[in-house]
């Protein structure tokens, strides 16, 4: 049973090659075995070509009358994929920021007033506390977007982060 393989992957694009090279030929160019040669196209085995082997099995599939680069296409696909998902990440922590400062600007307005002479009141002291609140619910927010940006396990207690960065 041929297992399915999502588009622009690595073992998709192996599948490709195989297509045009075959797998005994594949690993005559890269001199490893064909075995290894189908790991490559199982996504279950997690299994690549190095750098140096992409670049032998592109060359070799061109040169049998392949169409494209099957590997740099992947290749390509993955890494804008990885860039658009840190992108979006260092948006919302841009956006996050600007809640965060948002919060404790109001914090720091209200309890500011409250120091005039004259102005403390239960009213006024409720309304600072709100504000204040509102700041430190921003505040965990904002800490949990900064965490999402260090690589997994790496938070300061050893939480998963993650934020695109892996």
């Amino acid at each position: 049973m041929t297992k399915p393989v999502a588009p622009l992957t690595f073992p998709h694009a192996i599948r490709r090659v195989a297509a045009v090279l075959d797998y005994p030929e594949i690993a005559r160019v890269v001199r490893r075995s064909p075995s290894l040669a189908r790991k490559w196209s199982d996504p279950a085995t997690g299994k690549s070509p190095s750098l140096n082997q992409a670049l032998a099995i592109e060359a070799a599939y061109r040169a049998a009358g392949g169409e494209g680069s099957p590997i740099l296409e992947a290749f390509g696909f993955q890494l804008d994929a990885m860039i658009v998902e840190q992108s979006a990440c260092q948006r919302a922590l841009a956006d996050e920021i600007a809640h965060f400062a948002k919060e404790c600007g109001e914090a720091i307005a209200v309890s500011i007033a409250i120091t005039q002479p004259g102005s403390i009141s239960p009213s006024s002291v409720h309304h600072a506390l709100v504000e204040a609140e509102q700041a430190r619910s921003a505040a965990g927010t904002f800490i949990g977007r900064l965490k999402s940006f260090l690589p997994r396990g790496a938070g300061p207690l050893g939480e998963n982060a993650g934020g695109g960065t892996e």
